[in-house]
């Protein structure tokens, strides 16, 4: 791998050629980088710093967009009560596109999705909550998605975005964040032999790739049915080197033949070899009616396997890209503010996030309670459970431990070069449900803290594994994050956590909910005087 400080250069050099002259409305059709063939693929799962050929189309794909800018769908802006016309706008962390079906018939199809989930057998109070989501996220004219496969076994070999962007007719940017390089489990280039023959053939047949149609890539996408003026990568500091951390992690698993399946079961959960790190994709839409004529949209993913002091470092790497923005800006993602240097997950959903075949591997576990399967702060004293559902919530040490409140305190202290803030706003009469405090109008907030936007499969009755993993933060036209008494055009309103929609299927669409906010463009309404 490059240093940060290269890629950044070569992310922000590209970026800065793809801009409004080179993506007029209807212009430019597509743009993209050059895929890695099976053979470099391999290569790279060979070393840490690549080379030649390789090593170059490798870097072009990670500081390079993928853009297609051809859409002729007009946006949707509906209408808000008391509000007027607004841009809807959605984020969903989709875990690669898993349940690609399910997720595409949620955002436009709603008859097929009802169909497809099963959640007409609902009662009647989770069905009409279904049904108001499914209204709600189908008008968002700009949807933002983080964990977004491209040519992996484990989505089917889709252009996951792509095709999204292509069933809606929408206008496309995608950024990647990782290439997948192992060579077991994803290049399926290493032979394991297992004793029991039945599971050696539903071995092979599991860890089987297509070579033609494997590219390996995983990132963040922004479709919008707004025109695309501007695409750039930003890469973020490296909390975590997904590859050599993974290879030395690696039980020398090469270099056997014989292996039983608890022992492949164990490797599976707990290994992804990469290429890559996190990022933050940033385009810039146009958008008729506002006063500047364009939103800058920020989806950032930020580190899971780090401490928060990490995570806050590459929050200040963003901020300080962004900082000469002249456009409103929604920034949102999944942060993974956890609390913790490893988000908490489930034995089923590592593996789901590997491989097609998720029960055979789960079959081959001994221990269930395996420690991925229990967030190691479940057993921790109450004052490190204060930021559980708030992770605004102050950090007081030694007695109330919050240590991802510095990651919010660093966007509220933030100001952009033109003054003005990031909204923290919470005031109930621009929220659905009522609640007030900190970010109340930007994230939906519930009794106790955030609505979760991740929830562990085995909660123990709500004692743990509800998380506030994913955020929208606004730029509009205020200069205090905190003032009611500001200016309300663009500022964020009504934010709901789809946890009713995600929930509708048996087996759950994501393992985190979609959520949208709603962005006034009417200065005259009620509430906006």
């Amino acid at each position: 791998m490059r240093p940060f400080t290269f890629l950044a250069v070569v992310a922000y050099c590209w970026g800065a050629r793809l801009n409004a002259q080179d993506l007029p409305p209807g212009g430019v059709r597509s743009v993209a980088p050059e895929f890695l063939s099976f053979d470099e693929l391999t290569e790279l799962s060979r070393t840490a710093d690549p080379k030649g050929p390789a090593g170059q189309k490798l870097n072009r794909l990670l500081t390079t967009p993928f853009v297609e800018n051809g859409s002729k769908e007009m946006p949707h802006r509906p209408t808000e009560d008391g509000v007027g016309p607004i841009v809807r706008t959605a984020f969903w962390n989709i875990e690669r596109g898993l349940n690609f079906d399910l997720i595409q018939t949620a955002l436009g199809d709603a008859a097929k999705f009802q169909r497809d989930s099963g959640y007409e057998n609902r009662p009647d109070n989770q069905r009409a909550a279904i049904e108001s989501q499914l209204g709600r996220i189908r008008d968002a004219d700009i949807l933002i998605l983080n964990e977004v496969d491209l040519g992996m076994k484990r989505t089917d070999y889709r252009d996951v975005g792509r095709e999204l962007a292509a069933a809606l007719r929408m206008n496309y940017a995608y950024g990647v964040e990782f290439v997948e390089v192992d060579p077991i489990f994803d290049l399926d280039i290493e032979q394991i032999e297992l004793p029991d023959k039945a599971a050696q053939q539903r071995l092979e047949d599991d860890l089987a790739v297509d070579r033609g149609r494997y590219r390996g890539l995983h990132g963040n996408a922004v479709l919008s049915r707004y025109p695309i003026r501007g695409a750039r990568i930003l890469r973020l500091p490296v909390c975590y080197d997904w590859y050599a951390k993974e290879v030395q992690g690696i039980a020398k698993l090469e270099q056997g033949k014989r292996w039983s399946a608890e022992k492949l079961f164990r490797e599976r959960i707990v290994r992804e070899v990469r290429h890559g790190g996190r990022i933050a994709l940033i385009i810039d839409l146009a958008i008729p009616g506002l006063t500047t004529g364009e939103v800058t949209i920020v989806s950032a993913h930020l580190e899971n396997k780090c401490p928060p002091a990490c995570r806050q470092k590459q929050m200040t790497a963003l901020l300080d890209a962004i900082r000469d923005v002249k456009n409103p800006v929604i920034l949102a993602g999944d942060l993974n503010t956890s609390g913790s240097d490893a988000t908490p997950t489930s034995v089923r959903n590592e593996i789901m996030k590997r491989v097609k075949d998720y029960r055979f591997w789960i079959t081959q576990a001994v221990f269930w309670f395996s420690p991925v399967s229990i967030p190691q702060w479940a057993i921790f004293p109450v004052k490190y459970a204060h930021g559980y559902r708030d992770p605004t919530a102050r950090h007081v040490p030694f007695v109330w431990e919050n240590r991802e409140a510095g990651l919010f305190q660093k966007v509220e202290k933030f100001r952009f070069s033109d003054g003005y803030a990031f909204d923290f706003r919470g005031t109930f009469e621009r929220t659905l449900h009522g609640n007030e405090r900190t970010l109340a109008n930007s994230n939906q907030r519930g009794s106790k803290g955030f609505v979760p936007t991740y929830t562990f499969e085995r909660d123990f009755g709500g004692l743990v594994g509800n998380l506030k993993l994913d955020w929208f933060f606004v730029k509009s036209f205020i200069r205090d994050p905190r003032r009611d008494d500001q200016s309300y055009r663009f500022a964020p309103h009504f934010p709901v956590t789809m946890r009713e929609l995600n929930e509708a299927a048996e087996d759950r669409i994501s393992d985190h909910p979609p959520m949208t906010v709603d962005l006034p463009l009417d200065t005259t309404s009620s509430l906006q005087q």
